[in-house]
């Protein structure tokens, strides 16, 4: 690929973040053995899809508003652990107060009205019905740029998808693949490819899970959707952390050091991009090692199986520290 800076052309180098490891010097290191070991263990067990039932989620899920929701409230959907000396933020729904992804999703449902989703509230909203809207107990940071990033979100879906995320859906022909593309060309708030020194990583965390969530909320195949098998472990903080606990992933000492500490890892720089691009190689040798094993799995699959030791297994606890990144990409 090529692009232009200002008159001169500059090739761009897309990194291929499933098949090729990030460069030694980055502080982050793979060990395959461990992945094949984890490859045994897990090959006889089952890897079923994620069916996105948790807390905090409308029960009854109507298409002509579903994926406006899901396109707002994963715009948002990062950087929900608290800074320094700060609590967990939680939401309150319905009596149980709820963290992470099922907070954010709560706060959302709390808004739903007798239509779903008003469209128009978001494209204008302001700094406090931000507040209002992630009103709960601890901290979650960056308010001023998710009440932006929402009022940007609402607006390209009325302006450039006719007032409904279900045109960019029905576009992509329910194909994963396509809605990720129409995602990143069509909304920024979805581009996630930092430029790094080894090229372009294009992560597209957030862009992939919407996707998966799309057809997760309304039952993946069963109502018409496709194009999931390829699809990348998605690169956030827990991944990495149950990774390492696994010994797949190995950090530099001084990287490793900054995150047991609960130091902040600089966005943009060699370590992060590091972390990041090894949980997304890690993932891609672990699906093959499975597929070795005779066990053919899915990335959204794997991701789930993952994400649910790292958060909601009974372990969970006693693993280690995840690296800490201010950023609304993850």
């Amino acid at each position: 690929a090529r692009r232009l800076v200002g008159r001169v052309p500059v090739s761009v180098i897309m990194i291929d973040l499933q098949n090729t490891p990030p460069p030694p010097d980055w502080g982050v290191a793979i060990d395959e053995g461990a992945i094949r070991s984890l490859a045994v263990e897990w090959a006889g067990t089952s890897f079923p899809l994620p069916e996105f039932n948790y807390p905090g989620i409308p029960v009854v899920r109507r298409e002509d508003w579903w994926f406006d929701y899901v396109t707002l409230a994963v715009s948002v959907l990062a950087c929900l652990w608290p800074p320094d000396d700060k609590a967990v933020w939680h939401v309150d729904y319905q009596g149980d107060w709820l963290d992470d992804a099922p907070g954010v999703f709560a706060a959302f449902t709390k808004v739903l009205g007798s239509e779903g989703v008003d469209l128009d509230w978001f494209a204008n909203l302001r700094d406090e019905d931000g507040s209002a809207l992630f009103a709960g107990r601890g901290t979650l940071q960056m308010i001023p740029d998710r009440v932006q990033t929402l009022r940007t979100v609402a607006r390209q879906i009325q302006n450039r998808w006719d007032g409904s995320a279900a045109n960019l859906v029905a576009a992509a022909g329910r194909d994963g693949r396509e809605i990720v593309r129409l995602l990143i060309e069509t909304m920024p708030a979805y581009v996630d490819r930092p430029m790094t020194s080894a090229g372009v990583a294009n992560f597209d965390k957030l862009a992939h899970l919407a996707a998966a969530i799309m057809a997760a909320g309304l039952g993946w195949s069963d109502a018409g959707f496709s194009g999931y098998d390829g699809f990348p472990v998605y690169p956030d903080y827990m991944l990495p952390r149950v990774f390492r606990e696994y010994g797949i992933i190995g950090y530099a000492p001084a990287l490793a050091e900054l995150i047991d500490a609960q130091l902040l890892v600089p966005k943009d720089s060699n370590a992060e991009h590091g972390i990041r691009w090894a949980t997304v190689y890690a993932g891609a040798q672990l699906s093959r090692a499975l597929a070795a094993q005779g066990a053919v799995v899915t990335g959204p699959a794997l991701d789930y199986r993952l994400w649910s030791i790292a958060v909601l297994g009974p372990d969970a606890r006693s693993f280690g520290e995840h690296h800490r990144t201010v950023t609304l990409a993850y």
